[in-house]
C-alpha cells in the first residue's frame, strides 16, 4: 500500500529560484515496498527503499513571467538528472504538514483549449537517494 498526500501548496526549487504555481492538485505518494523474509526465528521485515512520485495538475503557465512549466523543460532538457526540491504544505483542521523532497524535472505537455485556461498535468520521479520528510507543526 502506498502513502499517499495531497497539498494545497507546492514549492519546487530550480537554480535557486523558487516557483509557486498556480496548482490545481498535487499529490505525493510514497510507495510500500517493504519486504518479509521468512527465517528460522520468524519474520523479518525489511525496506530496501522507498520509491516516490509526485504527480502536479496545474494551470499551464507556458509564455509567462517566472513560468515553472518553461523552467522545468529547460532544466529537464540541460540538467534532466539533477533533482530538485520539492515542497507540500498540507492545510489540517488542526496543524499543518510540511513534506520536503527531491524530483527529477521533466518537460510539461503543452496544451491549448481555445478561449479557456489549459490545464497541464506531469508526474515527476522522486529521487531515492533523498527520503521524503514529513513534518507536522
Amino acid at each position: 500500500m502506498a502513502t499517499v498526500l495531497t497539498g494545497q501548496d507546492l514549492t519546487l526549487t530550480i537554480d535557486n529560484d523558487d516557483y509557486n504555481p498556480q496548482t490545481l492538485s498535487v499529490t505525493l505518494t510514497i510507495e510500500d515496498t517493504r519486504e518479509v523474509f521468512e527465517t528460522l526465528d520468524g519474520p523479518v521485515y525489511k525496506t530496501l527503499q522507498q520509491p516516490y512520485t509526485l504527480e502536479v495538475t496545474m494551470l499551464s503557465d507556458w509564455g509567462t513571467t517566472n513560468s515553472l512549466c518553461e523552467a522545468l523543460a529547460s532544466a529537464a532538457l540541460t540538467a534532466p538528472d539533477t533533482s530538485l526540491t520539492a515542497t507540500i504544505v498540507v492545510d489540517g483542521p488542526n496543524a499543518e504538514t510540511t513534506a520536503t523532497f527531491k524530483v527529477f524535472p521533466t518537460v510539461p505537455p503543452m496544451t491549448g483549449a481555445g478561449t479557456t485556461q489549459s490545464e497541464t498535468t506531469f508526474t515527476l520521479t522522486g529521487d531515492r537517494n533523498t527520503a521524503p520528510t514529513i513534518v507536522p507543526s
